[in-house]
């Protein structure tokens, strides 16, 4: 592929001239007697527009003989300048072929870095699609390293895998242990208990699990806090939780 083509701004009987779109190239061709066609590449702006037309109009004179080959690019320059044949395989934004010498190419990666970047943002994207705002960074690391398994798996990409970080395992606290035993009671479960015998189930609950304990203070707090339908009333001895 070459460069993107824009509108003709001249043409006559043995080839035209056209602006490359969005930049102040213009790429005019000459049909040889054969109905091959060189291409040649002139650069200027849109007032030196004439002149290039004139330059163009004159480099068609001088190639009316036949050449060997196929389609050929010149770059603007001497006469005598190297004629470099098309591969067919040329950058649509560069126009240089797809090796070392492409801006375009990542040394370190063997590879086009537009691909390469392309395909990390699509991984990104479809993977950060699917996690929801609570989801731990974990997740996130995950999307990553697919990232990375897809460009190692790319032809002559040799990127490594990133390793997902190891998570930092919390240590468990009082207030943990406190939501998980009320995760599935409600203020049924309280009404006219004493905070004793709250306290003696706490205790057998945190044991069983290898969590740890919360004081007493603590669980009341909680309970109340936690349920607007009780009412802790203080006793001799602690607390009853009353129907409010």
């Amino acid at each position: 592929m070459g460069a993107r083509r824009g509108a003709i701004t001249r043409s006559n009987d043995n080839g035209t001239l056209e602006r490359v779109d969005g930049t102040n190239t213009y790429i005019g061709t000459a049909t040889l007697p054969s109905g091959k066609v060189l291409t040649k590449r002139f650069r200027g702006s849109w007032d030196d527009e004439d002149e290039i037309a004139r330059r163009w109009e004159k480099w068609q004179c001088r190639h009316n003989d036949e050449e060997d080959g196929g389609e050929y690019y010149f770059e603007e320059g001497d006469d005598n300048m190297e004629e470099t044949k098309r591969t067919g395989s040329e950058c649509p934004i560069s126009g240089y072929e797809c090796k070392p010498n492409c801006p375009m190419f990542s040394v370190a990666n063997g590879a086009c870095s537009i691909m390469l970047g392309g395909t990390a943002l699509y991984n990104i994207s479809a993977n950060v699609m699917e996690l929801k705002a609570d989801e731990p960074i974990e997740l996130v690391a995950m999307a990553v390293q697919e990232v990375a398994k897809a460009m190692a798996d790319m032809p002559m990409a040799v990127a490594q895998p990133v390793e997902a970080p190891v998570p930092v395992k919390r240590e468990p606290t009082p207030d943990d242990s406190i939501a998980e035993f009320l995760k599935d009671r409600n203020f049924m479960d309280f009404v006219n208990l004493h905070s004793k015998r709250v306290n003696a189930d706490m205790k057998r609950f945190c044991e069983e699990r290898g969590l740890p304990r919360p004081s007493e203070k603590e669980l009341v707090a909680a309970i109340d806090g936690k349920f607007p339908e009780l009412k802790a009333q203080g006793v001799s001895g602690g607390t009853v939780f009353k129907a409010a």
